[in-house]
């Protein structure tokens, strides 16, 4: 008999008994019990600060993504008002020259439109005056030529006045007409000027916006975020950021939430108010209360909340969020924790180990200490533990699988 075949016997079996002449293991076996079913797991999380203020990029009008300059370091202690975070100013400060060019040259537009117009409204003033003048001279005519010329020539005479205030006529229609040509024009260049002034202005204010302050006096940090809608990424020089995108935060010391994110089976096993004992990295063997504080709805992929690729990433998970009921000076946004689960699912319950239920159909199966085998139908269950419904009774033994 190959020695092999021997060990593998001698593992399955775990009890005294093994030799290497064995020819038949007795099957491992476990009683039916009554009591509570509890959950137990372990997990890691992070540390979140309770309060927070947090720093956004600016919503600036007409840009749609910024880079980051200079950032802080982690940690710095901060007053309000201080600088924090810097973004590139070059292309704004370029658009911001172009736009004071663009409005010097249409001011100087309307000064020129402006003086274009005024020299011709004297112009037809000046028309206005020579006809009249024209007027005053043919009626003249008429008035003193009356005694001395012939009647053709006097008729002539009379025309000459009735074609002078003709042209007075037209004259005046003509400046009368120009005041609304003038209007219109002008209008037309204050609303160029306008329109480059109101550009020049947004980007005056969008250089404002391109320098962040501490809202409050505190340390900075920079929390895992989402910068240009990609995950996972902690704000740094070069990043790139949109509108209200999660920067930094000034975080509140005093108090203390734990974030662990769990498969979607292990999360239907956890409810609010479910405790744990979390573990800070930072603290070695300090255990610190917490409970189940919230539950999110929705579940996201590793890799969607990571911004990685990789095939242990597809799996679903769902944030829990933990509140610690103490804090300690040495806690900080960002820290490592154990998670040390227990959920108590139900008070009294008949259990089954997992490792005798065989599926069947809808149900399970269970083979008994003595080799027969029986149907049950179970409840709620842990990673180790069943709620036996129906087929068994407590003190029965069955094999496990």
């Amino acid at each position: 008999m190959g020695a092999g075949r021997t060990l593998l016997w001698c593992v399955a079996a775990l009890l005294g008994g093994c030799t290497a002449d064995s020819e038949e293991v007795a099957p491992l076996t476990a009683s039916v019990t009554r009591g509570p079913l509890i959950f137990s797991a372990s997990y890691f999380g992070d540390l979140r600060a309770r309060k927070s203020e947090k720093i956004l990029a600016p919503e600036l009008k007409g840009v749609r993504t910024v880079t980051v300059q200079s950032v802080v370091a982690d940690g710095t202690v901060v007053k309000k008002g201080d600088e924090v975070l810097r973004f590139e100013t070059a292309s704004v400060i370029d658009d911001r020259r172009t736009k004071e060019t663009e409005l010097r040259i249409a001011e100087a537009d309307m000064r020129r439109v402006s003086e274009g117009l005024t020299k011709e409204r004297i112009n037809l003033d000046l028309e206005v005056q020579r006809n009249q003048l024209r007027v005053q001279r043919a009626e003249l005519d008429v008035v003193e030529g009356v005694e001395f010329i012939s009647k053709v020539q006097l008729a002539q005479a009379k025309l000459g006045v009735q074609s002078a205030e003709l042209e007075l006529q037209l004259a005046k229609k003509a400046r009368s007409s120009f005041a609304k040509k003038r209007a219109a024009a002008l209008e037309v260049q204050r609303l160029k000027v306008e329109a480059i002034a109101e550009k020049l202005e947004r980007v005056e204010s969008n250089l404002k916006l391109l320098v962040l302050h501490a809202p409050a006096d505190g340390v900075v940090y920079g929390p895992i975020t989402r910068l240009n809608w990609n995950r996972g990424q902690k704000v740094a020089a070069g990043s790139v950021a949109q509108a209200n995108d999660v920067l930094l935060e000034i975080p509140d010391l005093t108090a203390f939430d734990v974030e662990i994110y769990v498969r979607q089976r292990d999360a239907t096993l956890l409810s609010e108010d479910d405790v744990a004992e979390v573990y800070p990295t930072i603290l070695p063997g300090v255990a610190m209360k917490a409970k189940v504080t919230k539950k999110d709805s929705f579940s996201m992929t590793r890799n969607e909340r990571l911004n990685t690729k990789t095939s242990a990433g597809n799996l679903r998970e769902l944030k829990i969020t933990f509140a610690l009921e103490a804090t300690h000076p040495d806690l900080r946004p960002g820290g490592s924790v154990r998670v040390d689960v227990k959920a108590r699912l139900l008070e009294d319950a008949l259990l089954v180990p997992l490792a005798a239920l065989t599926p069947l159909d809808e149900d399970y199966t269970v083979t008994r200490a003595d080799g027969g085998q029986r149907r049950v139908r179970i409840g709620r269950s842990t990673t180790s533990h069943a709620e036996v419904v129906e087929g068994l009774d407590e003190n029965d033994v069955v094999r496990l699988e």
